[in-house]
């Protein structure tokens, strides 16, 4: 739950001294903030394949690129890329391009003072774009650019971003 005080405060244009500030709406108390979000048609499709352990992409009709996640436009030939058509299905596997590594927290669900993780920039085999995971059951001195991952997905998949809980070194 969050705890918000809304104020709203009106100022005399001509005058600019907080003493003609004035207080017209004071609410002092709980607020439950649940809510969902919806990330629009596109990743919705990518999405809802996680639920299946599947990796999906699409493909721009005029150069080729293969993008993933998905887009609706190409960026290189900025063209529309159609919502019903040019899905490809991708394996679970790529190539590390880059990574770093973070003493810090990534998420909630890590804890203050979380050994360092390492997250990587990972291009999906057939894709031409990369996705950023952690990299699991790595140990930094191990990581090079390069090497072959795979995904490690979540036992129950939700068909939600953390469903990949990462990739391992293949």
């Amino acid at each position: 739950m969050l705890i918000i005080l809304f104020v709203i405060i009106i100022k005399k244009k001509s005058e600019i001294k907080m003493s003609e500030n004035k207080v017209i709406v004071a609410n002092k108390g709980l607020v439950r903030a649940d809510f969902n979000f919806w990330v629009g048609q596109y990743m919705d499709r990518f999405y809802d394949n996680f639920e299946k352990k599947k990796l999906i992409g699409n493909k721009c009709q005029k150069c080729g690129d293969v993008f993933v996640p998905p887009r609706k436009i190409c960026g290189k030939c900025n063209i529309v890329i159609p919502l019903e058509e040019n899905w490809v299905d991708l394996p679970d596997t790529g190539i590390l391009k880059n990574y770093t590594i973070t003493p810090y927290r990534v998420n909630d669900r890590t804890s203050r003072k979380a050994k360092p993780q390492v997250l990587g920039m990972v291009q999906i085999d057939g894709s031409n774009t990369a996705i950023i995971y952690r990299l699991l059951n790595i140990k930094p001195e191990e990581v090079k650019t390069g090497m072959k991952v795979k995904i490690e997905w979540s036992e129950k998949p939700k068909g939600d971003p953390s469903d990949i809980k990462g990739f391992v070194k293949m």
